[in-house]
């Protein structure tokens, strides 16, 4: 199995306490059981198939979804492998202010939004003050711009589209799509291609074959290949599903002519610096 440079998305929180209803309820419904319910220690062993996996914080409680900052924070804590997301709602009125404790006082390297599960538009003041914030802290910011199982989530808000605006009004910000924007695939593509510092991640996609499939020929078609990053979405995936995946969305393409994706692309993917991309220092060891 290639090795995995970096796992730019997964996850940690326990149901029950940093994941309850409706989420939990509509994770049953979807899927016959909860998955999101993973320890810290769990989530570290997971992450050993990676070289550096990004941890990330979600402040999504209009879904019924908090794992905190300072939690986040303290399970990156002395794992210079793990690196520390935020996550903040902009409609809080206290968004940017925690956003900068984050960043200040937790050391965290970057900034998840969710708008299907937050309850805002991207377009919003709310959220492009909370991106000033962000900009003014050079922080890598991923998106869930794409559909969700939970009833919870507001859908008109989840189209990929919405953030062409957002990366026109900061050009600089370095951002990335979560889950390939699924299932608008293609208008991810066309989208991130428009501009110099936006990506996408194929997390939680290798449970679903013919969309990946689709998304690595929408992005051979739009020449954004080099654009694609590797995220598991554990504890929804783990990185070797994922690789495992990859390789058959690959064979998939290959064998229905839709486009020539090699084994070599899925390589280049799994080993690509994630982390010199999104503008990410390498994490090291502090000194107590």
């Amino acid at each position: 199995m290639s090795r995995v440079r970096v796992d730019v998305h997964t996850h940690l929180g326990r149901h029950g306490t940093h994941v309850r209803g409706p989420l939990a309820e509509d994770e049953i419904r979807a899927w016959g059981r909860v998955s999101w319910d993973v320890t810290v220690e769990q989530h570290a062993a997971a992450a050993a198939a990676a070289d550096t996996s990004i941890v990330l914080a979600f402040d999504a409680e209009p879904v019924g979804v908090v794992v905190p900052n300072d939690y986040v924070a303290a399970a990156v804590a002395g794992r210079p492998q793990l690196i520390g997301f935020a996550s903040v709602n902009p409609t809080r009125p206290d968004a940017s202010y925690r956003l900068a404790d984050a960043v200040e006082k937790l050391g965290l390297r970057g900034l998840k939004l969710g708008p299907t599960y937050q309850h805002f538009h991207p377009h919003s003041k709310q959220c492009l003050d909370l991106l000033e914030v962000a900009n003014h802290y050079e922080l890598p910011v991923i998106w869930h711009q794409g559909t969700t199982f939970t009833r919870a989530a507001v859908a008109e808000y989840a189209r990929p589209v919405q953030l062409d605006l957002v990366a026109r009004r900061f050009p600089k910000l370095r951002m990335w799509i979560a889950h390939f924007g699924h299932p608008w695939m293609a208008e991810t593509a066309s989208v991130i291609r428009r501009h110099e510092h936006f990506y996408v991640d194929v997390s939680a996609m290798d449970t679903r074959p013919w969309q990946l499939a689709q998304a690595l020929a929408a992005a051979a078609e739009y020449r954004v290949l080099d654009r694609v990053l590797f995220g598991s979405d554990f504890p929804f995936s783990t990185v070797e599903q994922t690789v495992a995946g990859l390789r058959r969305a690959a064979a998939l393409c290959r064998s229905l002519g839709i486009a020539d994706i090699s084994d070599n692309h899925v390589d280049d993917i799994c080993s690509r610096d994630a982390l010199s991309l999104l503008g990410i220092d390498r994490p090291t060891v502090a000194v107590k």
